[in-house]
């Protein structure tokens, strides 16, 4: 289950935006997905961030803005779409990220796009300044995001003011504190419409909607899992209900015994504990027999379905073995806190009864 949520989320993430929000006169091609600005003379204030994060409904907002380098001696590879984006808000660029350095991206990196030729850790340069390849994102089958560059903005301002500084060179024009647009990503109860509607209050801006079903799916989805948690939680209440029953009847056959227990000095805190600890151990024991069960079932599932999905390339994340082992040893405690919550009245009625009420039994 583990493995299937972050499978799913990575899924999720690269489905791209729900909604685009863009400057007022800008041409938008609706595409299946959302993923990056497209190319666009036109920008609006940073500030349309922090209202657009605080629409009910919203997310999160990543913004982004786009922009050419001369084709010219400028750039080694000639006229390139840039696109700058803030790693910290993304949620489009970072996910389809196929390879990377090992550290987090920093100033003077730059992301290559699927369809580019460079191999991560080599340099490309733009005005004169060398960017190191951080990462290639995978193939999404976008035109400006197999083909781009993304940097950050504190990157491209820094090419800004390379620009500037080079004879015969037309410099970028990058205003600071300008976007080309907002990706925004919807929280799982909101609608689109209704998101798109309180957006779109600011004359400034046009919002747009992706053309692919991304939040139904997602909404859809999310339930089912929290339904699949809600099956799983009744099913542990019921079975320490079980439990309850199971140890209710071994106390009635074990009367005698305890009321001996009790007879000869046994406090009733030491009988609670007793049938606690028998509970405990009997639920823990098959808690760790359907551990060691469900390796075995886990190898079988990795060679079959797994390797089936691999090889119609739909990735499947498995959670690191330390996270594995964690889940394990949570399963098994799991497990007897289920034994002891199902005997604990048993427990607790057996200890408060009399010596004589028990060994007398029916009689």
């Amino acid at each position: 289950m583990r493995g299937i949520e972050a499978s799913m989320a990575l899924g999720f993430a690269r489905l791209g935006a729900d909604l685009l929000v863009v400057p007022k006169g800008t041409l938008v091609n609706i595409t299946a997905a959302l993923l990056t600005v497209e190319p666009t003379p036109h920008t609006m204030d940073v500030s349309v961030t922090t209202e657009v994060t605080r629409t009910p409904g919203v997310r999160r907002a990543a913004p982004q803005r786009f922009f050419r380098s001369a084709d010219s001696y400028c750039c080694i590879i000639g006229q390139a779409d840039l696109i700058a984006f803030d790693p910290y808000r993304d949620f489009t660029v970072l996910p389809w990220l196929r390879e990377k350095l090992d550290r987090p991206i920093q100033k003077g990196d730059v992301i290559i796009g699927g369809l580019r030729s460079y191999k991560v850790g080599e340099q490309v340069f733009f005005y004169g300044q060398a960017l190191s390849v951080y990462g290639r994102l995978g193939r999404t089958g976008v035109g400006t995001y197999d083909h781009a560059f993304f940097l950050t903005f504190e990157t491209a301002e820094a090419l800004v003011q390379g620009s500037r500084s080079k004879p015969n060179v037309i410099p970028l024009e990058l205003e600071p504190g300008k976007i080309s647009a907002l990706l925004v990503q919807l929280d799982v109860d909101a609608t689109p419409e209704a998101v798109r509607f309180a957006i779109g209050k600011n004359p400034e801006v046009k919002v747009v909607v992706g053309g692919s079903p991304i939040t139904p799916v997602r909404q859809a989805l999310t339930a089912l899992f929290n339904g699949m948690l809600a099956l799983a939680i009744m099913m542990l209440l019921g079975t320490a209900l079980m439990v309850s029953v199971v140890f209710s009847a071994i106390i009635t056959e074990r009367r005698r015994e305890l009321g001996l227990l009790k007879a000869v000095g046994a406090k009733r805190n030491q009988i609670a504990r007793m049938i606690l600890v028998e509970s405990a151990l009997a639920t823990g024991s098959g808690g760790l027999a359907g551990v060691a069960l469900g390796v075995v079932l886990l190898r079988f599932y990795r060679h079959s379905l797994i390797f089936h999905l691999e090889v119609i390339n739909i990735p499947f994340i498995w959670p690191t073995a330390g996270s594995t082992l964690l889940i394990a040893v949570g399963c098994v405690l799991l497990g007897a806190l289920v034994g002891l919550l199902g005997a604990l009245y048993p427990a607790w009625r057996a200890s408060r009864q009399e010596p004589y009420d028990l060994i007398r039994g029916d009689g």
